[in-house]
């Protein structure tokens, strides 16, 4: 008998319990790679790190970003811990695919400013070149640009960002700039013409090939579509007007949104009609006030006025997980729409604003030699 048989039959049984790990777990994962550099290798391993993320259906949820008046915070929902949990001089915008897009606020100026792409869990820094427009109405969107990428080992791949702005002097023209990695450079905006109204800076979502906006009164919402890289204005019935809501993939991929009114969460999306006209249904409702804690605050709901709503409110999406962020005179708290879990995760004003990160977080460790004593080596995470 080969007297490696039974050591690969072991490998495979250590690969078989500690791909099982949970993925917003990856302190557990470290831990096991430094038990000796056999298990190192097989974790730090490109197998053994696609394995772990077919088997768990979506990337965890790390933390979420918190901007404060200095700069951005990152806050773990995890054992994950950034190398640099806060950037000075930042201004959060969005994050998706393991990758943060932030504004750099040394560099702003009422005629350009600088953007840049961060992966939180390596640390990388990617700088955009400066975009010549007025940041005064606007938001942006980052995504990742590769063709048929399944967004589980996503960071190091093409991404693209997104910038709308609208014409505050006029308020009746709204542009689109696009930024890709692969050309490193933006392109020349494209425009579309609408009624007064003006967009919301973090209200976004990623459904199918589509980027959505917010507009400020909900009157409508901006489509930018990614392939034909056209925009579009989807119009709102007015009984949402003046609503707080935040857009969301909603389930079989139909654009969605998240709302409470009188103390009920609610979560609609859009629906196609016989003649095309798409309209707006009712998924889900969870009673705030029949969850604790909620039942002890006793909390009332005001209305959204000018851009400005009061708690509770409901301030973030996550993308796929399905975790919804609520702002309440008690905190920040998260809920989970599966579980109906409402868990708080702190004293945070969300005026400032709050972004979601997810991504899938395994050890890359180096491997010195190819004894079984535990690894003397750094730990990086990748």
């Amino acid at each position: 008998m080969d007297p490696a048989q039974p050591a690969a039959l072991m490998e495979e049984l250590v690969e078989e319990v500690l791909v099982r790990i949970p993925p917003d777990d990856p302190a557990s994962l470290v831990c096991a790679a430094l038990v000796c550099k056999r298990w190192c290798r097989l974790i730090s391993g490109a197998s053994f790190r696609r394995r772990f993320r077919e088997l768990h259906p979506a990337p965890p949820k790390l933390g979420f970003l918190y901007q404060r008046y200095s700069g951005v915070d990152f806050v773990p929902a995890s054992s994950f811990r950034s190398p640099h949990a806060f950037r000075d001089n930042w201004r959060m915008l969005d994050a998706r695919h393991g990758r943060v897009l932030v504004m750099d606020m040394e560099s702003f100026s009422f005629t350009q400013t600088e953007f840049i792409v961060w992966d939180t869990v390596t640390d990388r820094l990617q700088k955009l070149p400066i975009l010549e427009f007025r940041p005064v109405v606007w938001s942006a969107a980052l995504l990742c640009a590769t063709v048929g990428c399944d967004h589980l080992d996503c960071r190091r791949g093409a991404f693209i960002a997104v910038v709308i702005v609208t014409d505050e002097r006029v308020e009746r023209y709204t542009s689109a700039y696009a930024y890709s990695s692969e050309q490193g450079a933006w392109s020349e905006p494209i425009t579309v013409q609408h009624h007064n109204d003006c967009i919301l800076r973090l209200h976004r979502a990623l459904v199918g090939n589509a980027l959505y906006f917010n507009y400020e009164l909900n009157t409508k919402i901006l489509e930018y579509d990614l392939g034909r890289r056209e925009l579009s204005v989807i119009n709102l019935p007015s009984e949402f007007r003046r609503w707080h809501i935040v857009l969301m993939e909603a389930e079989d991929s139909r654009l969605g949104f998240a709302t409470i009114q009188e103390s009920k969460l609610s979560v609609w999306s859009r629906e196609s009609g016989l003649d095309g006209y798409a309209g707006w249904a009712q998924q889900r409702v969870i009673e705030l006030d029949k969850l604790q804690p909620v039942s002890d605050c006793n909390l009332p709901v005001r209305t959204y006025v000018l851009a400005i709503a009061h708690p509770p409110y409901v301030v973030a999406v996550t993308d796929s997980v399905n975790v919804i962020f609520v702002w309440t005179d008690d905190g920040l708290f998260t809920i989970d729409l599966k579980s109906s879990q409402f868990k708080r995760i702190g004293e945070y004003i969300s005026n400032f604003g709050v972004v979601p990160y997810m991504s899938f977080c395994t050890p890359a460790l180096s491997v010195a030699s190819m004894g079984d004593e535990r690894p003397t080596t750094d730990a990086s995470s990748a």
